[in-house]
Order: structure tokens, then C-alpha cells, then sequence
């Protein structure tokens, strides 16, 4: 299984509805290992598929430090996914385990994390499943791979993340009405930001790197001026952990952009886990409307604030009848249905005059400047 096409909802629900019952319940019947764990690491339970993916009978299992059961050589990842899962960040990670035989199993775990009611941890769920197949466990074991897990837990380490911010303009007044959040990465500047955190998911850490950026971007907020809100890219994954809505000592003046690294699979579930962010004042934004994985159904199923329109259909729409045609439709399936509209990618006078030509109200770009360090931004706004 390829980490980057697992996503949370589905296994933290199946993990919710197992953990409600005992040994000889559902969990006993499942092809997943499910285990329960002190913060620590200690077991506290094992389904009976132990047996099948380590060998071990679950009772073998209680009070054993799970670490004693992991590949040298894993350990350090396993750690940080653990510190990153105890902080909020729920996490799929592959890695070896040591099964009663004595062989090395390659093994992929999906962890949640139990809190009281103070949001302390006080139990970590596993949902574990071997690998089996070779093409997987040659993507884990390349030396392509094990070069980005590196890199990635590096910067996960030393938080060295830097922010740089951009400003959504009202397009009639010229004044901002946000301040977008950008990450910057140490380091080969031809690794973009997409190729980090694409890699992240592939390695298994996408969650615990985009909460570090935005942590990071949310140290600008006491700085931005009164009205302006911070944007800040996070996928669902991300904006459904316990550590997301955390980050900001406030969230009245934050809009989320959903990303598209991952699909949503449940909007049902998603959309429950926006609920506190948007009762605290928090927005949502569909992010590069018109290009990957956003769609109409995502503005059906989770109701956002705002659309930011793709820069594939900002480009040159002063040129390109198909794409002004398209930009006006959507400027008025908005304003129909009550949406704010924003275009993303405006480089020229021209398409900034198309763009407000079919209505658009809003829009950002280098047209208006590249993104910089919040002291830069903010004196240009001053």
C-alpha cells in the first residue's frame, strides 16, 4: 500500500467502532493487527490477528514496550511519528517489526490518539497491516526514499520551516483583506514546496510537516493588521487532527485552504471536523478551483466561504475566450449561491482588467508581489 493514498477518516472510524467492544468482538475478526498502547508505547491489547501478521498470540503482547519489537534502524522514525501522534498528528508510517519467528516483517500503522478531558493523551490506537507487496517494500527501501525521510526529519526536528506571506487584495480598494502563508525549505531551492510535502505523505509524515508550517504561519497573526485574516494550506488530514485548531491561541481570523494532496473520502466525517474551527470563527477556502481533485462536490459537501480560482484559467484570460468563459460562470454561480470568489496567479494589467471585467472582487499574484518575509509585507502594505 502506497502511505500517500491512506487517508485518516476511514481507518480512525473503523478504529472508534472496534475499540467499543471486547476481545471476542469485531476487532478479533478483522485482517488488521488493532492494538491499544499506553502513551509510552506499552501494550494494553492485541486482536487476535496478531498471530497472523506477527506470529505472537495477543496475550504474549500485554505489557511489552512495543519498541522492543521494531527494527534498529526504525526506530528513530517510529519516534518521531509517536512525538508527532501524542502532539495531535495522527500519522501512517511503514516499518519493520520483529515477528516470534525472528523475521523481519515490513508492516504499514495508522495510529490515533485517546484524550481525557484536559487533552491529555492516555491511549494510542494502532490499526496494523503487513506489507506484502515487493514493489512497495522496494519504494520504502530505496535510497530515494530514505534520502526524504531523512530530510523531512530533519526539518521536522529543527522546525526549519520559514514563512513567507502574500496578500489577497480587494481588487476595487486595494486593500488586503488576507495575508496567505507560503513555506520555504532549506536547502536545494529546485525541491519545491509541493515536491516536500508530497514526499512527506509518501514517507508517511504529511500531517506532522504541514502542522509545522502552520504553527509557523501562525505566529504572524498578532502581527497582521485589524481585518486581515492569515490563510493557511492544510489537507484534510491535517485540519481533522487534534493538534490543527490548537495551533492558533485564536481562530476568528483564520481561512483554511484545503489542499489537494489527498482526496477526501468521507466529506460526511470531514465536514464534522471543521465544525469547531468554523464555531470559533474560522473560514474555508477550496484552493486552485479547477485543477486536481477540487470540485463541484467539494463546494456541495463541505459549504465553503471561498473559492480561489486555479491559475490555469487565470493565465492570460484576457487571451483565452474558453478560460473567460469559464472564470464568468463561476463568478456568477458564486455570487448565486453566495460564495467569495478569489483569483490566484494575476501577473499582468490585463488579465487583472478581465478578471474584474467578469466580476471578480478579489485576487492575488505577483502582479501586486511575490511573496516575503511579514516584515516586507506588511511595510509595502503600510
Amino acid at each position: 500500500m502506497n502511505p500517500r493514498q491512506t487517508t485518516p477518516f476511514r481507518s480512525r472510524t473503523r478504529l472508534r467502532e472496534e475499540f467499543e467492544a471486547h476481545t471476542d468482538s469485531i476487532a478479533d475478526h478483522l485482517g488488521d493487527m488493532i492494538s491499544a498502547h499506553t502513551p509510552d508505547g506499552t501494550y494494553k491489547y492485541a486482536s487476535a490477528a496478531t498471530r497472523d501478521v506477527i506470529g505472537y498470540e495477543p496475550v504474549e503482547l500485554m505489557g511489552k514496550w512495543a519498541y522492543d519489537y521494531f527494527h534498529p534502524e526504525d526506530i528513530s522514525k517510529v519516534s518521531l511519528a509517536h512525538k508527532s501522534a501524542l502532539d495531535g498528528a495522527p500519522y501512517t508510517i511503514a516499518y519493520r517489526i520483529r515477528s516470534k519467528s525472528g523475521e523481519w516483517v515490513w508492516v504499514e500503522t495508522t495510529t490515533r490518539v485517546i484524550l481525557n478531558d484536559e487533552k491529555e493523551p492516555v491511549e494510542i490506537l494502532c490499526s496494523t497491516r503487513a506489507i506484502e507487496s515487493r514493489q512497495t517494500i522496494e519504494q520504502i527501501t530505496s535510497k530515494e526514499h530514505s534520502e526524504w525521510l531523512e530530510r523531512i526529519r530533519e526539518v521536522l526536528r529543527d522546525e526549519s520551516i520559514e514563512t513567507v506571506f502574500q496578500p489577497v487584495l480587494d481588487l476595487k480598494t486595494g486593500e488586503p483583506i488576507a495575508l496567505e502563508a507560503l513555506s520555504r525549505f532549506p536547502g536545494d531551492p529546485s525541491l519545491t514546496p509541493d515536491r516536500w510535502f508530497g514526499e512527506a505523505w509518501e514517507v508517511g509524515l504529511g500531517v506532522p510537516l504541514e502542522l509545522l508550517a502552520v504553527r509557523r504561519a501562525a505566529r504572524a497573526l498578532p502581527r497582521l493588521p485589524e481585518g486581515t485574516n492569515l490563510s493557511v494550506n492544510a489537507s484534510p488530514p491535517t485540519v481533522s487532527s487534534d493538534a490543527f485548531l490548537s495551533s492558533f491561541d485564536s481562530a476568528q481570523r483564520i481561512t483554511v485552504e484545503l489542499t489537494e494532496h489527498l482526496k477526501i473520502q468521507d466529506y460526511r466525517g470531514f465536514a464534522s471536523s471543521l465544525s469547531p474551527m468554523r464555531k470559533a470563527g474560522g473560514q474555508v477556502a477550496i484552493d486552485n478551483f479547477g485543477a486536481g481533485y477540487a470540485s463541484l462536490r467539494h463546494i456541495l459537501r463541505l459549504r465553503p466561504e471561498w473559492i480561489k480560482l486555479d491559475i490555469s484559467l487565470t493565465e492570460r484570460i484576457d487571451e483565452n475566450p474558453l478560460a473567460h468563459a469559464m472564470a464568468s460562470a463561476l463568478s456568477s454561480f458564486a455570487k448565486e449561491v453566495g460564495l467569495q470568489v478569489v483569483a490566484e496567479g494575476i501577473e499582468t494589467e490585463e488579465e487583472l482588467e478581465a478578471l474584474s471585467d467578469v466580476g471578480f472582487r478579489y485576487g492575488q499574484g505577483f502582479y501586486f508581489g511575490v511573496p516575503a518575509p511579514l516584515d516586507e509585507v506588511l511595510a509595502q502594505l503600510a
